[in-house]
């Protein structure tokens, strides 16, 4: 019992101190996409991590405030408060919606399909990307990650391949990018786009035609990512002694951390001047920005693409985070769909088919006028 004593007074002592370690990491994680990371990428790491350090910032407030600590609880409450709005778009709190009474509503879908590979079931005889597409009723369907359609539904079986097309007669996009649509309705490749990082496409605009007159402008993104291997992606699942995660840290100190250094400037860049064409559109005109951006809500590049001007469809529809990106336990929300004009989204879907390393998005949304 002296033992226990003695050692007490430390225990708390050191979780106190933890307490507010991880209280300053959660303002650092919500606010630090405030900052560009072209001058410092330290904050954008944290902003990564925002959900987890809110999670465990709320499980401690919890904690001291049981313990009826006033002052570490007080902190709690206040950095809760003080991350409130990029809490918002991080933990939502809101719900799906209903269209009013004879409205025009449509379904589009985003998703970086992987080429349509299958990395969970590569030895399926079908193509479940394929698949899911068809059945998913959308209008208009963004993809990242495929190339010339040819070449990458080679091996799929012909009706398969032959209902698609059916299903979504209209396409476009360069064979030389890897951004495509699919749609119901005419659509063309609009002019707004042209390769502005290292000669490669990391965004592309498309005008969709609807019944009675509509149009709508997609913006399809694919901003620059990590570049990490497979290896250097399996080094949280494989922590599974103290051995592993010390090699784990020093490979995140080694080239993990120089490819997230370059690669947060390399994506601030994509942003600004993803920003510059959403600019040049008529704000009258709906649009929806889509896609993965690589990056996660409260980041640097989400706040410059999102702007004064644009709402995000999973924020104003759903209640509690998302997690688009499934392999290698790097459970982010990194694939977005934001929008203004005479649109509303009325709900945003993160699709639980695990055919790619990202989920997809199935939004859908009315006409206003």
């Amino acid at each position: 019992m002296m033992i226990f004593k003695i050692i007490s007074p430390f225990i708390l002592l050191a979780l106190r101190i933890l307490s507010i370690l991880i209280f300053l990491a959660t303002l650092l994680a919500a606010f630090g996409g405030k900052m560009n990371p072209t001058y410092f990428t330290f904050p954008a790491l944290f902003c990564l991590a925002f959900p987890y350090f809110a999670i465990l910032t709320i499980l401690i407030t919890v904690f001291w405030i049981f313990k009826r600590k006033i002052i570490l609880s007080a902190m709690g409450v206040g950095t809760i408060i003080l991350c409130l709005t990029p809490l918002s778009v991080a933990f939502p709190l809101s719900a799906s919606k209903k269209a009013v009474e004879g409205s025009q509503t449509f379904k589009i879908m985003s998703w970086n399909v992987l080429h349509t590979r299958d990395i969970r079931k590569p030895e399926y005889e079908g193509n479940r990307a394929i698949e899911f597409m068809i059945a998913s009723e959308a209008d208009i369907i963004g993809l990242a990650e495929m190339k010339n359609f040819d070449e990458e539904l080679t091996g799929v079986p012909e009706d398969l391949k032959e209902e698609l097309f059916k299903t979504y007669p209209y396409r476009a996009g360069l064979n030389t990018t890897d951004i495509k649509v699919l749609s119901k309705y005419p659509v063309e490749r609009m002019d707004f786009s042209h390769p502005n990082d290292y000669e490669q496409y990391r965004f592309d605009f498309f005008r969709i035609s609807f019944p009675e007159n509509r149009i709508l402008i997609v913006g399809m993104v694919h901003l620059f990512s990590y570049s990490l291997t497979n290896e250097e992606r399996k080094v949280v699942t494989e922590i599974k002694s103290v051995e592993m995660a010390k090699t784990s840290l020093n490979e995140f100190k080694g080239p993990i951390r120089s490819k997230l250094s370059q690669a947060f400037p390399r994506r601030a860049e994509n942003a600004s001047y993803l920003r510059s064409v959403i600019d040049d559109i008529s704000p009258e005109i709906p649009l929806i920005v889509c896609g993965d951006f690589n990056d996660v809500p409260v980041s640097w590049t989400y706040n410059l693409v999102r702007g004064d001007d644009m709402r995000d469809a999973y924020a104003e529809t759903n209640f509690g985070p998302a997690i688009t990106y499934n392999l290698h336990a790097f459970y982010f929300h990194i694939d977005q769909m934001l929008y203004r004009g005479p649109i509303e989204a009325l709900n945003l879907k993160v699709e639980k088919i695990n055919s790619s390393d990202h989920y997809p998005l199935l939004g859908e949304f009315s006409f206003l006028n």
